[in-house]
């Protein structure tokens, strides 16, 4: 993979997570190219029992396009 392609991919990644960052999602992992990210919540919901949350495979390819798809949930 060529610095610009990488340097491409990173900056996709980057403006797509802050976007849902904003909308309350908390990046569970990263990397240059990948991440999983989950459903947020308040501060104090994280403390309470709730139901699985919503886990979600973010992907970007060369070309800078971004693709999401369900993630394997957690066990408990």
């Amino acid at each position: 993979m060529g610095s610009e392609e990488q340097t491409l991919r990173r900056d996709a990644l980057t403006a797509f997570l802050d976007a849902r960052m904003a909308e309350g999602y908390l990046v569970e992992s990263r990397t240059d190219t990948q991440a999983v990210i989950v459903e947020g919540g308040s501060f104090f919901a994280r403390f309470r029992p709730r139901p699985t949350r919503l886990r979600q495979v973010v992907a970007v390819d060369a070309g800078g396009d971004v693709t999401v798809g369900p993630a394997v949930p957690l066990r408990s």
